[in-house]
C-alpha cells in the first residue's frame, strides 16, 4: 500500500466524501503536495474494488513520468498515446487528451477519470470531461491553481472542490522547502498590449529578446550569489530561450535550453544532463510549468535549486505554477530570482490565496491580499517589515505628513532629499512597474496613478 502524509489522508478523504454527493469533484493541492501520489493511492483502491480507472495528462512528458510513478508502486497500466501500446483490457489506463480526444470511442469506458493540470487544456479536454459525466463516470480533477486564463471557472466541469493545505502551512511542516526571493531587475512592460488575460505572445517574445540587459542581469546574478545550483531559467519564447542558454555559455556556465519540439530522447538526456550537475542552467518556455518533477523525470533523487524569471506573466496561476517547480522540499532553502517582476504583480509564493470553481470577474481569482516589499539594498523581496530579512538594512522612518504639489501626492521625510537626489532616484526605476513598486514602498496613497503621471511625463520628454 501506498503510505500517505496526514494531510494527503485528509485531503484524500475529503474527496471521497464529496464523491458521495457528487459525480464531479476537482482537488486542489499546491506543487509539490504530492497528487500524482495521492491519485495512485485512489487508484490502488478503485483497482481492489475490480473497478477501471483511467488518469489523463495535458503532455507527452508527464505520461511518462506519471508512468514511472505508478511503476514505482506497481500499479499495472496501459497507454492511450501516441507511439504507446494499448490494452483495452487493462484496468488502469494512462492519457494524453490529445490523443484521447480522437479515440473516446475506441477506448473502454472508465468508472473513474482522473484529469492532471485541469487548469491547463481548451476544446480538445472540454470535450473529454463532457463526455465522460454524460457516461457517467466519476470525474476528478487535480490542478494546485483551478483558474484558467481566459477567466472562466472550472465550475462548467466540476460540482465541488476539496482544498489542500496553503503554501505557508506546507512550507512550516516541510513538506515544500523555504525559499529566499530577490527580484535585482524587472523589464519595461510599458505599452505592451493584452491578449486573452495575458501579455500577447508576439510583442512579449519580442520585447524579452531584446532586451540583453535583463538576460545579463541573469546570468550575472545566477553567477555572482548561486552558482552551482541547478536553476530553472523561464523565458518568452524558444528564440528567447537559445539566447539566455548562450548567454549562461559564454559566462562559463553549462546551458541548455529544451522545446516541446526536441524528440523523447533528446528531452530526456537533456534532463539527465541537468540533475547530473552537466547542466546548471536549462532554460525553457512553457515545458517545465506544469507537472514538471525532476525527481521523477530523471529517476534520481534531485530537485530544482534555483529559479531565474525572465517571463513576465499576469496570469497568477501561470506564475504559482513556476514557482512550484522549485518549492519542492529540499533541507536549503529554494533561491528565486524574479528579473520578470512578476512577485510585484502577484506578491509572494506562501501569501494566502482563495480559489473557487466560480470564474473571475474584475480581479482574477486567487489574486494576492498582502502587499510585497523590496529592500534597496539586497533586492530581498519580503513581506512589510522595518527591517530587510536578509541583509537587516534598515528603512528610513518616513512620516504621515502628505503635501499635494501639482495634483501628485508626495510624501515628507524626516530628512527632505534634493531635488536632485529625488530625480536619481526615479530616474533609476525603469518601466511602470518599477515606479509602482517605489511609490508602494514611500507609502503613497495612490502609488498607480503616481507612477502613471512619472511615465507621461517621460514620454512627453522623448
Amino acid at each position: 500500500m501506498i503510505n500517505l502524509f496526514p494531510d494527503q489522508i485528509e485531503l484524500v478523504d475529503e474527496v471521497r466524501s464529496l464523491m458521495r454527493r457528487n459525480k464531479a469533484v476537482l482537488c486542489q493541492a499546491a506543487t509539490g503536495a504530492g497528487k500524482t501520489v495521492m491519485t495512485a493511492h485512489m487508484i490502488q483502491g478503485s483497482r481492489a474494488k475490480g473497478t477501471r480507472s483511467m488518469m489523463v495528462v495535458p503532455r507527452r512528458e508527464l505520461l511518462r513520468q506519471t508512468s514511472e510513478t505508478f511503476k514505482s508502486f506497481n500499479i499495472p497500466h496501459s497507454f492511450v498515446g501516441a507511439g504507446y501500446e494499448f490494452n483495452p483490457f487493462s484496468k488502469t489506463i494512462l492519457a494524453t487528451s490529445g490523443t484521447l480526444a480522437r479515440r473516446l470511442d475506441k477506448v473502454p469506458r472508465p468508472d473513474v477519470v482522473f484529469f492532471d493540470e485541469t487548469h491547463y487544456g481548451g476544446a480538445e479536454l472540454d470535450r473529454i470531461i463532457k463526455h465522460y459525466r454524460a457516461a457517467g463516470s466519476w470525474v476528478i480533477g487535480l490542478s494546485a491553481t483551478p483558474a484558467r486564463l481566459d477567466g472562466k471557472g472550472l465550475g462548467m466541469w466540476y460540482d465541488a472542490m476539496a482544498e489542500g493545505p496553503p503554501i505557508e502551512e506546507l512550507i512550516e511542516g516541510k513538506r515544500l522547502s523555504q525559499y529566499r526571493l530577490f527580484a535585482p531587475s524587472a523589464p519595461d512592460m510599458t505599452g505592451l498590449k493584452t491578449v486573452a488575460g495575458d501579455y500577447a505572445k508576439g510583442a512579449l517574445a519580442e520585447r524579452m529578446e531584446g532586451d540583453r540587459v535583463l538576460v545579463g542581469n541573469s546570468v550575472e546574478h545566477y553567477r555572482d550569489h548561486a552558482n552551482g545550483r541547478l536553476n530553472v531559467v523561464y523565458c518568452a519564447s524558444i528564440k528567447h530561450a537559445e539566447i539566455v542558454a548562450q548567454a549562461y555559455r559564454d559566462a562559463g556556465i553549462p546551458s541548455a535550453h529544451i522545446t516541446g519540439a526536441m524528440d523523447d530522447d533528446e528531452r530526456a538526456s537533456i534532463i539527465r544532463a541537468f540533475a547530473r550537475r552537466q547542466i546548471l542552467a536549462l532554460a525553457s518556455v512553457d515545458l517545465l510549468t506544469f507537472g514538471f518533477d525532476l525527481a521523477s523525470a530523471a529517476q534520481m533523487d534531485v530537485t530544482v535549486e534555483c529559479m531565474s524569471d525572465l517571463a513576465p506573466t499576469q496570469s497568477l496561476a501561470k506564475q504559482m505554477q513556476k514557482w512550484g517547480r522549485v518549492l519542492r522540499m529540499k533541507d536549503f532553502p529554494a533561491l528565486i530570482f524574479d528579473h520578470a517582476g512578476n512577485s510585484g504583480r502577484h506578491g509572494l509564493p506562501d501569501d494566502p490565496r482563495e480559489w473557487s470553481l466560480v470564474g473571475k470577474e474584475k480581479k482574477e481569482v486567487g489574486e494576492k491580499t498582502t502587499p510585497a516589499r523590496q529592500c534597496p539594498n539586497c533586492y530581498f523581496v519580503h513581506r512589510p517589515a522595518p527591517i530587510c530579512p536578509e541583509c537587516e538594512f534598515v528603512y528610513p522612518i518616513q512620516s504621515r505628513e502628505i503635501e499635494e504639489v501639482d495634483g501628485t501626492l508626495q510624501e515628507i521625510t524626516r530628512k527632505p532629499m534634493s531635488l536632485k537626489q529625488e530625480q536619481g532616484i526615479v530616474a533609476s526605476r525603469d518601466g511602470l512597474e518599477g515606479l509602482i513598486r517605489l511609490g508602494v514602498d514611500r507609502g503613497y496613497a495612490r502609488p498607480e496613478m503616481w507612477a502613471a503621471k512619472v511615465m507621461s511625463a517621460r514620454m512627453q520628454r522623448r
